[in-house]
């Protein structure tokens, strides 16, 4: 959000953004547009921050005169209600397309199931009140739209965001031959288990291959276990979280990035990846194959086929002068197609003619 405010007011526009914060928490920012405060309320696993937004929503709606509202989470859930009776548009961009049932009733045995559904709920309502739903990808909005319902098809329109422009500036000169990198989510769904054997057969192949595995997640200390029972330890580095600038070092210094996904709803790290002119090889996980042209951008393989995705990486690894070309393709790509200019733009139109109607 953050970005996508900037570029609204470098067009000139007057944005107003509200985030949330512990009571006593303090924060001294600057930016480009206005910043005011909800208060940051949990119980057990129930997001309560929708009350403090609605409460400083309604004030400041009633003294700013906005024309459009915009929701993105749970929090949004009395945003419709109160859009509507201030006479200004609402629209919502989802960042959690799969949206089931809420399944409250078949909670009511499970208190921690059940606590979970109210969210889905909030969150099920705060898109179901909107104007428009924006989605990042078209995979996106087929998942929204099944989650909704058909008739919410003309609602859900696709908006790429834009991208941080430090992704532009990494330089790979420094680049080692025999190191490969992930970064994300140390989940299963983002297919790890498939390039750990992968990597088996890849390291066979050539030798002293090293995979770097940054991120944190519910599956680390496994990961670390089924890496050391595959005979892998000298072979993968696990780094725990970092920084955008730490990882875009790390891309400097690898020939190749893999994101082996089961599924991706957007896939953020991979447009990173072709940003920054390293090589990708990726699996065809939801909204991946939307960004790459197999052989053209990138290398993309079937999900959850080691071996397939073991011969793609081979095969980057043992011709980068190809590898380097489809990465150069990747980057002029994304250059175009992902900037928050472009988001902005598209967004403001969205917004006209919601206004329109």
């Amino acid at each position: 959000m953050h970005h996508l405010a900037c570029a609204f007011s470098a067009k000139g526009h007057e944005v107003h953004v509200l985030y949330s914060k512990f009571p006593g928490e303090n924060f001294n920012f600057e930016t480009p547009y206005k910043v005011h405060w909800a208060f940051h309320y949990n119980f057990a696993t129930i997001n309560f921050n929708f009350l403090s937004y609605a409460k400083e929503l309604r004030s400041l709606i009633q003294e700013e005169k906005f024309d459009v509202v915009h929701g993105n989470a749970e929090e949004a859930y009395h945003f419709g209600l109160i859009a509507r009776l201030n006479r200004a548009a609402y629209v919502f961009t989802s960042h959690a397309p799969n949206i089931p049932t809420t399944g409250m009733l078949k909670g009511m045995g499970r208190p921690i199931k059940f606590l979970k559904s109210i969210n889905t709920y909030l969150l099920r309502q705060a898109m179901i009140e909107a104007n428009h739903i924006i989605a990042f990808s078209q995979f996106s909005r087929n998942l929204i739209v099944k989650g909704l319902g058909e008739k919410f098809i003309e609602k859900v329109k696709v908006i790429p965001p834009g991208l941080d422009d430090s992704w532009f500036d990494v330089d790979r000169n420094k680049a080692f031959p025999k190191q490969i990198l992930f970064w994300g989510r140390i989940e299963e769904e983002k297919g790890l288990p498939e390039l750990f054997h992968a990597l088996k057969t890849v390291a066979k192949k050539i030798n002293g291959v090293k995979l770097i595995l940054v991120g944190e997640g519910n599956r680390l200390q496994e990961y670390k276990s089924r890496v050391a029972n595959l005979n892998l330890t000298d072979h993968v580095e696990f780094t725990g979280w970092k920084t955008s600038a730490e990882i875009q070092n790390i891309c400097s210094e690898s020939s190749l990035a893999v994101f082996p996904s089961r599924i991706e709803s957007f896939g953020l790290s991979v447009i990173e990846a072709m940003a920054s002119t390293i090589p990708v090889v990726a699996s065809r996980g939801g909204a991946i194959s939307e960004n790459i042209v197999d052989g053209v951008t990138g290398k993309l393989v079937p999900v959850k086929n080691s071996d397939a995705l073991a011969e793609a990486i081979i095969s980057v690894l043992e011709d980068p002068s190809s590898a380097e070309k489809m990465a150069k393709s990747a980057r002029s790509t994304i250059q175009q197609k992902f900037s928050w200019g472009q988001a902005a733009e598209s967004t403001l139109r969205l917004y006209e003619e919601t206004l329109s109607k």
